[in-house]
């Protein structure tokens, strides 16, 4: 009998240390992802917050029913300089589109990013550079590289003694043969991204001529008026700047300009995207849920096992201590758990840093020596210890020390539910996120495999520097890569799936004014982007007048102009009035966020856009000997571009617009996983508690005939219940959220009712999984053994 004793006290203590350990574990598991989620959010938000200047920057942007830019015609920063005193600094930004080799004596680079800009902006963006001192806007042009690029092409120059050195661009052929000046110095992350960039005290020249477009910034005087300095520019922009020949054959012509803070422009700008904006708040509310399942286990655990600590809870209330000091030491083993978790969260994290950054896609290099997460933790792991061991320790400290002595304990039913409530609570969360992430997935997919109206499939960008907005200057190079054999078409134009965007312009039609976007092509360009011709014929050389004034226009144009038969009917736009020669599906080139557009393609490229991008079309299974060869001959067939043969496959380019959603689709994921698994471990403690303390009733009942079937049943029944109310709470939650994140795109899935019936059985069967083990062996066991101590 004794030894009988000695086992069960063994096997209540194991039992008791297995549940500790599973509390801090899923502790451990909540702070993970509060560690994961905001490495990534403090990033994200740190965007130029470093900058003195931070809350009085503001970029000088377009906007005309309802589309933004972020260009704007190089005039208006002159002219704000002058008129407007508030402004403290004016500087605009241009970029080269094309990744250009910088060629030295000891090395070359390749430079990807590369500015050119007014010397203010250094002011504004806080640019320093090693040795040099760009406060001063008389000083001639000053161009600069960052450490990277300078230790490539200079490896023998020390950058804090730079001394100019002379680089030549593109090839030594080419003619241009700038001085590079100097070194910029490390910065914080920020809007403002360069390998190179070039300074100049005036950067747009001669604004009345130029045709180019800039991106301007302001730096206003701390205090200024907002909503009257943005009237002001408003004002300027419509009386005098919107005139301008170049400016009125844009769509902004009869737009209005806008101020956005410096603070919007990385996560959520007006011209932009907002999708990381939505990430970032995404990941703090499910990091959040996330702590929050973990310390609803938490508190779950502590009250089902409060039977165990009764007797010590009486003692110390008969000697005299005090409801508080039992409530501070019960808050005190529940802060020490909650720090052991950080800790052990902490190191789960380090251990597996390399996997979860190629997991998330995000750098985790330098997170252990992050002040500011770790501060960010501590303060969780206060909070959760607060939320999660309040109710606890106020209900264990307030038992009646009489009652418990005489063994009239039972906190089972009195506190049931309240248990009943938090494992219902975790579940809705569980399905919440099984259920998002298989409409995530589904819309992700439809991303990767749907209808986009073209085929980036086979296609290959050649990157190049040389402009070919003649045909007759790309003839002869369009003629050499088609001899290849295995190249089917070639054709260059102004864009290019997930590049640079097209020109917004206004066109005519009879008497009605639409804004379209507008792409100057060549040849080949509908073949090669194995677009559907709907109507009309794709652009030939057979009819001469196709390079004058020939048209294209997709879809959407034409029923916008409401043309029932397009063909050979009129539009006029960029001064020229071009003839519609064909009608081409609608294709989704800048993403499925956006609604497609109304489109003109001409081979003209009368509306200013430089014809940069060479597109060829490669036979399946051919590519890398066909990219080898070219390579090979690359020197001799764009004898304009140079020695450098670079290029990119447009499906991976097209990819890049939706880097963001997956990057959100891995992360959820991974905090799917974390939810169902501390769901699981809630439902797996509250599963053996319930079987330590019904024991005896189910020895009770087979005694007396029960089948282990129905004492399977009997045991479960209350938590089938829980899973059914989850599920009728959350399956809604779960559409409304849903339906809300796809309301993002303009191209979207239909939810269909069984991705929610998938998500619900899948659940059930894993919670099945989890009380099965030890409900059927509670089942099985000898009534004996639990009974010969009655």
């Amino acid at each position: 009998m004794g030894m009988n004793n000695l086992k069960i006290a063994w096997r209540n203590v194991l039992r008791s240390k297995l549940f500790t350990l599973l509390n801090i574990l899923g502790l451990a598991l909540g702070f993970a992802g509060f560690i994961l989620a905001y490495l990534y959010i403090n990033r994200e938000t740190s965007y130029d917050r470093w900058n003195p200047n931070y809350d009085q920057i503001y970029l000088v942007g377009l906007s005309y029913q309802g589309s933004h830019t972020d260009l704007t015609p190089p005039a208006l920063a002159k002219v704000i300089k002058t008129r407007l005193p508030d402004v403290v600094e004016v500087g605009r930004v241009s970029y080269f589109p094309w990744e250009m080799p910088f060629i030295h004596d000891h090395g070359e680079a390749m430079v990807k990013n590369w500015k050119a800009a007014d010397l203010s902006i250094a002011k504004i963006f806080g640019v320093e550079a090693y040795g040099l001192s760009l406060s001063d806007e008389n000083r001639p042009d000053v161009n600069l590289v960052t450490p990277q690029i300078s230790q490539t092409l200079f490896p023998k120059q020390a950058e804090n003694v730079f001394a100019p050195r002379q680089i030549a661009v593109q090839n030594e052929q080419s003619g241009f043969f700038p001085h590079i000046h100097g070194v910029t110095k490390a910065r914080g992350l920020s809007n403002l991204t360069y390998d190179a960039i070039f300074f100049k005290p005036d950067l747009a020249g001669d604004a009345e001529g130029d045709p180019l477009q800039y991106q301007t910034y302001i730096q206003v005087k701390p205090g200024t008026d907002i909503n009257r300095l943005d009237q002001k520019i408003k004002e300027i922009y419509q009386q005098e700047i919107s005139q301008h020949h170049h400016t009125v054959t844009s769509a902004f012509a009869k737009g209005e300009t806008y101020l956005d803070p410096l603070q919007n422009l990385h996560l959520h700008p007006k011209h932009g995207s907002n999708t990381g904006y939505l990430i970032v708040w995404a990941l703090g509310i499910l990091s959040g849920v996330i702590l929050l399942l973990a310390g609803i286990n938490f508190a779950n655990l502590m009250i089902a096992q409060a039977h165990r600590r009764a007797k010590e809870i009486g003692l110390k209330k008969v000697f005299g201590v005090s409801r508080i000091r039992l409530t501070l030491q019960f808050m005190g083993e529940v802060l020490l758990q909650c720090l052991l978790a950080a800790v052990l969260a902490w190191a789960l994290v380090i251990l597996c840093r390399n996997g979860l950054q190629k997991w998330l896609a995000y750098d985790l290099a330098g997170f252990a020596l992050d002040n500011q997460i770790a501060w960010q933790l501590l303060v969780a792991a206060l909070l959760t210890a607060l939320a999660a061991g309040s109710y606890p320790a106020i209900i264990l400290s307030g038992y009646h020390p009489v009652n418990i002595l005489k063994g009239n304990f039972q906190t089972s039913h009195r506190t049931a539910w309240f248990r009943h409530a938090l494992l219902i609570f975790q579940f809705i969360i569980a399905l919440v996120f099984i259920s998002g992430m298989l409409v995530l997935n589904r819309q992700l997919d439809y991303i990767r495999d749907g209808d986009k109206g073209f085929d980036p499939a086979q296609v290959v960008q050649i990157k190049n520097a040389a402009i070919l907005n003649n045909p007759a200057d790309f003839k002869p190079i369009r003629d050499r890569m088609q001899a290849y054999p295995d190249i089917e078409y070639v054709t260059a134009t102004t864009s290019i799936p997930g590049g640079i965007g097209p020109a917004e312009k206004e066109f005519q039609h009879v008497d009605q004014v639409r804004k379209a976007d507008h792409i100057a092509v060549d040849f080949d360009y509908v073949e090669t982007m194995g677009m559907d011709m709907l109507q009309g014929r794709s652009f030939t050389e057979v009819f001469a007048t196709d390079s004058i004034n020939g048209a294209i226009v997709n879809e959407t144009l034409a029923k916008a102009f409401g043309m029932q038969n397009p063909i050979g009917q009129t539009i006029r736009g960029c001064d020229t009035d071009f003839q519609i020669v064909g009608v081409v599906k609608d294709s989704k080139m800048q993403g499925f966020e956006k609604l497609t557009r109304p489109t003109v393609y001409s081979i003209n490229n009368t509306c200013g856009q430089f014809k940069t991008e060479i597109l060829i079309k490669i036979k399946p299974g051919r590519a890398q000997q066909t990219l080898a060869a070219l390579e090979k001959d690359w020197k001799s067939i764009n004898r304009l571009d140079g020695e450098h043969f670079r290029y990119e496959f447009v499906d991976q380019n097209y990819a890049a617009l939706y880097a963001q959603q997956q990057q959100l689709e891995s992360a959820f994921r991974g905090f799917t996983i974390l939810s169902i698994v501390i769901a699981l471990m809630g439902l797996f403690s509250m599963s053996a508690h319930s079987i330590v303390i019904r024991q005896k009733e189910m020895s009770i009942r087979k005694v007396l005939g029960a089948s282990v079937g129905q004492l399977f049943i009997q045991l479960n029944k209350s938590f089938f219940r829980i899973f059914l109310v989850a599920n009728l709470i959350a399956l809604p939650i779960a559409y409304l959220l849903v339906d809300q994140w796809l309301a993002t795109f303009a191209y979207r899935i239909s939810i269909s009712w069984w991705m929610f019936a998938l998500a619900g059985m899948g659940t059930l069967l894993v919670a099945l999984l989890t009380v099965a083990y030890q409900s059927v062996r509670a089942a099985r066991a000898n009534p004996a053994d639990s009974l010969r101590d009655e």
